[in-house]
């Protein structure tokens, strides 16, 4: 990835971005980029890695992947609207990299609450957090494409990169192209735009599948998977009710028989 480039190219992309850092290897760009948060790291800020070798997923699921393959980075914000409303970072994230990873030539489709799919295998995972500070509460958003791999290198056979689905693999300028179009959502979700959640739903593989998701108490609910609600979670249809999930209380989310 040419570190020059990115940085000249993604701080005259927007307004957003107020820095940008690239770094050969890390433990994992989300744990750093909270770490800036509470040094008092400018809203917007922008970290790139190209290995990170304690990734994570959501519930602490390891996610790993060659150095220099995959795009991986963490932003930090300072979000104007309430807390209540913060469910839609995550989504808007995964919006973002499915418009970019299309513009590489690759359709992608939104598992919610958190992957990104292509034809049934994982492109990559978003993984959002609130980090309390002074100042109040931040989100650092962070997100992982993978890009490069062959076969062999990834780490299941239910994951593919945009090499293998037959997309550009320009790491530098996928970077550029992910975070124009989080700026873009991430305003429209700000000035409450409708538009995020129409888009989302069209990208969506899960809405109108019969769902089960498993929760921490190791309850189930299962049914049909109707809609996105104003804060982010998932509402299933369950014996002509609705019943709304959020994404920090799932454990799992599967599709079910009907």
């Amino acid at each position: 990835m040419n570190a020059e480039l990115l940085r000249a190219r993604v701080l005259t992309v927007g307004s957003l971005w107020t820095g940008l850092t690239v770094v050969s290897s890390i433990g994992s760009t989300n744990v750093d980029m909270a770490g800036r948060a509470r040094s008092g790291a400018d809203h917007g800020d922008v970290l790139v890695a190209e290995e990170q070798t304690s990734g994570r997923g959501r519930r602490e699921r390891v996610w790993t992947a060659p150095a220099f393959t995959s795009a991986m980075l963490s932003v930090l914000v300072r979000p104007s609207p309430s807390p209540s409303r913060w469910g839609w970072i995550p989504l808007l994230t995964g919006l973002a990299v499915v418009e970019a990873v299309g513009r590489s030539g690759v359709t992608a489709h939104l598992k919610w609450p958190n992957d990104v799919m292509v034809e049934g295998r994982k492109l990559g995972g978003v993984l959002c957090e609130v980090v309390p500070t002074p100042w109040g509460g931040s989100v650092v958003a962070g997100w992982g494409v993978n890009v490069d791999q062959r076969a062999s290198e990834l780490p299941t056979d239910s994951a593919t990169s945009v090499y293998l689905a037959g997309g550009s693999v320009d790491r530098t300028g996928l970077v550029v192209d992910m975070l124009a179009a989080w700026e873009r959502w991430y305003r429209r979700w700000e000035a409450g735009a409708s538009t995020l959640a129409e888009a989302y739903s069209a990208h969506s593989s899960t809405l109108g599948q019969t769902v089960r998701a498993s929760l921490p108490d190791g309850s189930q609910t299962q049914g049909r998977a109707t809609r996105i609600s104003d804060n982010g979670g998932l509402v299933i249809r369950v014996d002509g009710t609705e019943r709304e999930v959020a994404a920090a209380d799932v454990v799992h989310l599967r599709t079910a028989a009907p």
